[in-house]
């Protein structure tokens, strides 16, 4: 038998040593017969080709007669240590009559390589095979879940689902994906309901040579949603050959709730919520509301209801929706997070929310908002150093998410480094022409600057994109575009916005004092806004 001694193979999870003469599965020897791996070897030799029945015989037993029989019982045996089943072709191909067939992807590789750890991933959004409302919550649902699953493993980089779901519809190769989120490699599925059943098909693939690395499919009842999500978290961990401690193990396992009904009421629940429409977040409000009905004690329904009131500005509904999850289950790292940044924004509790963000980061190290509130939270109390580590950590976990790519620019803003601050929001308004937060803080930036025209340019822009919001948001763009006005010495346009928003009884009175301050108005005046202030805050 004649082999490149210096070319070893890779196929999958496996790796043929053809130097040591051996099989690996993750590192660990498969045993075979020195005649099943030399079969191996030639059929790898030969991969996508053809190998008669005749040629195979005379590349593993030259020069000797053999029986046909035995090429075909070395072949099933080699069958079963790759752990294919009967039917499956998913490396060996049965041609009729003629022979055989390597079909898997094969790569050739020096001997002293050995192929590097995979430590980051993307998680896409499962694909609705019937393209039924049913399906897509579940696909989204079991997609979310993984990345939390698998994001709180130490030595596993997961991009977050802002980032990940970005590529929901669209047509993009997986090296592609692999480039711009900067991973090693993604993790793809398609679920369809058929009749009582649910069918997961999920395939690992290596970013960078598209190489299959794990697939699998699951049949599983309603019930079984559980179980099955299980599985597949450890199997992707086995796959990528990740060490876990046994607190790691243990988290792969962890259920919070018992109740089916009301993890899928949590699922749809999620879904509705990740439009970030108003629609869709008081929807998904009334299913985490329907989720804690069947199970009261499901602490991450609270972290979700407690979300939606957030982002409907329902404050004391919000701190407490956060305090009741924590309750039941002081090990969310998310909801520390939020609780941290509630403390920070609501509160002025800055020791209690560094401890919740440390918390937070030591529960959740790969959970990217926690950076982002942290980093914030870092800035405006000076400590930009930290604050820029912790920002870049954010857009590591979150590369495309607009808000992640936010917290530097802000960082850069509240340390007075204008020039710095503008180049990284016009990367950001390049990726996103119409995002509000940094067309807003563009215009600030520019203020700080003295650049009044192009100040007045960008908040125009937030005024168009603002149309048909609250009047509490109406009111705080006015009080911003009048402190600007301030600044510039227009007292006649600033005050004209000011009786504006002072007659709706929408204003911020902290903002309004700001405005008199950058008019340089009487004490008596601030000081007006500044006791409303006071008494506002109790």
């Amino acid at each position: 038998m004649f082999w490149q001694a210096q070319t070893c193979y890779e196929f999958g999870l496996f790796r043929v040593d053809t130097r040591e003469r051996q099989l690996l599965l993750r590192g660990q020897v498969v045993p075979l017969t020195p005649k099943v791996f030399e079969v191996l070897l030639a059929l790898l030799q030969h991969s996508g080709h053809i190998l008669t029945k005749n040629e195979l015989m005379n590349l593993v037993w030259p020069n000797t007669a053999v029986e046909e029989g035995n090429v075909a019982r070395n072949i099933s045996t080699l069958r079963n240590a790759l752990g294919e089943q009967p039917r499956q072709h998913q490396y060996i191909e049965t041609i009729p009559w003629r022979g055989y067939r390597f079909v898997a992807t094969v790569r050739e590789v020096p001997c002293s390589q050995s192929s590097p750890a995979i430590d980051s991933l993307a998680v896409l959004p499962f694909v609705a095979v019937n393209d039924d409302l049913k399906d897509a919550y579940l696909g989204d649902g079991l997609a979310e879940t993984l990345i939390t699953f698998l994001a709180k493993l130490t030595n596993l980089r997961v991009i977050s689902r802002n980032s990940s779901f970005r590529y929901r519809g669209r047509e993009t190769d997986v090296q592609t994906i692999g480039r711009e989120l900067k991973v090693q490699a993604v993790l793809m599925g398609r679920i369809a309901q058929m009749h009582d059943m649910i069918s997961i098909s999920l395939e690992l693939v290596d970013c960078h040579d598209d190489r299959h690395l794990w697939g699998a499919q699951y049949i599983r009842k309603p019930s079984e949603l559980f179980s099955a999500q299980e599985t597949i978290a450890r199997e992707v961990a086995q796959t990528l050959s990740l060490e876990l401690t046994s607190q790691e193990k243990q988290l792969l396992v962890k259920r919070h709730t018992r109740s089916n009904e009301a993890y899928l009421f949590y699922l749809k629940g999620r879904y509705h919520f990740n439009k970030l429409t108003p629609d869709g977040v008081q929807k998904g409000a009334k299913y985490f509301h329907r989720a804690i009905e069947n199970d009261s004690n499901y602490a991450l329904a609270y972290a979700g209801l407690a979300d939606c009131h957030s982002y409907l500005a329902h404050r004391d509904e919000a701190k407490e929706a956060i305090l009741k999850a924590l309750e039941l289950d002081e090990n969310l790292g998310e909801v520390h997070a939020s609780l941290g940044f509630f403390k920070f924004l609501y509160d002025w509790d800055f020791a209690g929310a560094q401890c919740e963000f440390e918390l937070a980061l030591a529960l959740s190290p790969h959970y990217a908002e926690a950076h982002h509130w942290y980093a914030i939270y870092l800035a405006n109390l000076g400590r930009h150093r930290q604050a820029d580590k912790e920002a870049k950590r954010a857009v590591e976990l979150d590369p495309l998410s607009l808000l992640m790519n936010m917290t530097a620019a802000l960082n850069l803003y509240l340390a007075r480094e204008h020039d710095g601050a503008i180049e990284q929001l016009r990367k950001i308004i390049d990726m996103e022409p119409n995002f509000l937060p940094a067309r807003s803080v563009m215009g600030s930036v520019l203020v700080q600057k003295g650049l009044y025209e192009q100040a007045m340019s960008e908040y125009q822009k937030v005024s168009e994109l603002i149309k048909g919001a609250t009047p509490a948001v109406e009111a705080s763009v006015k009080v911003i575009i009048a402190h600007a006005y301030g600044r510039w010495g227009k007292r006649h346009d600033a005050m004209k916005l000011v009786e504006e928003v002072v007659t709706s009884g929408a204003g911020s009175p902290y903002l309004i004092a700001g405005v008199y301050a950058a008019l340089g108005e009487c004490p008596e005046s601030t000081l007006h806004w500044v006791s409303a202030i006071s008494h506002s805050s109790g």
